[in-house]
């Protein structure tokens, strides 16, 4: 088992494009503070969280592999529950939303390529019985 505090290390390891992308999801999320009396932010920051803890497990298990874009699944229905939440936001919380959905759907369409790609190599690395 890997320390979990160490994603934080390999992430600074890895391409520039790669840790920035991180720190604006980040942001993204925790952005969901400034508008804390809203009940869909409060989702936001708590399914963050959630998901966050989840990473560090998997990093714990895997390391810093590709299969760590599980972490994400629970961001499939908070999607999903943002864009119904949208017809019914106003103003700059409107406008996060928005913003949030689109990072977060296209953390989404990294996090399935890659979580498809660790399957498929992994599955052809097991033996032939």
């Amino acid at each position: 088992m890997r320390n979990p505090f160490k994603f934080f290390v390999e992430l600074a390891r890895q391409p520039l494009w790669i840790p920035l992308w991180v720190s604006l999801l980040m942001l993204a999320n925790f952005a969901s503070a400034v508008f804390w009396s809203e009940a869909t932010a409060k989702l936001i920051l708590i399914t963050f969280m959630i998901s966050s803890m989840l990473m560090m497990g998997l990093y714990s298990r895997f390391g810093f592999a590709k299969v760590l874009g599980l972490g994400h699944v629970l961001w499939i229905p908070l999607l999903l529950h943002v864009l119904t939440r949208l017809p019914h936001a106003g103003g700059a919380f409107k406008n996060y939303l928005v913003a949030w959905c689109v990072t977060t759907a296209v953390s989404l369409a990294f996090d399935v390529v890659d979580v498809w790609k660790y399957c498929r190599a992994r599955k052809s690395s097991r033996p032939s019985v």
